[in-house]
């Protein structure tokens, strides 16, 4: 796929999450964790840092300590990559990396999706 083509689907909001929009490896997530600025609730925190390449990626680290069945996480996985898919323009050139915090194991799925909504639109105005 060209990179025109790439990102006329990002623009279009497209139903796709490709592989530039993801941290992919230990050297991607360790840049965004050397300096991060932090946002956090009760279920999330969340580490952001700018990068230079001109459209927004996302890392997610849900740890089997915190959530410990799988259908749970991959719920939450689902939640949040559908979340950062559907706003991919509005976080602009930044690195974000998801952490879930202990709290989230006994939260419900509504509460989950709260926690989720309130912690990134803090994070949209901190950019806006």
């Amino acid at each position: 796929m060209s990179s025109e083509k790439q990102k006329l689907d990002r623009k279009k909001g497209t139903e796709k999450f490709p592989r530039n929009n993801r941290l992919l490896n230990a050297k991607q997530f360790s840049r965004v964790f050397d300096k991060a600025n932090k946002i956090h609730n009760k279920a999330f925190t969340l580490l952001v840092r700018k990068n230079d390449l001109g459209y927004a990626r996302l890392g997610l680290v849900i740890a089997k300590k915190n959530v410990k069945q799988a259908h749970r996480r991959n719920y939450i996985k689902r939640q949040l990559r559908e979340y950062f898919r559907q706003r991919v323009i509005i976080f602009g050139d930044h690195d974000l990396v998801l952490l879930t915090r202990r709290d989230i194991a006994s939260l419900t799925k509504t509460d989950i999706i709260a926690y989720r909504n309130k912690l990134f639109q803090r994070f949209e105005r901190q950019i806006s």
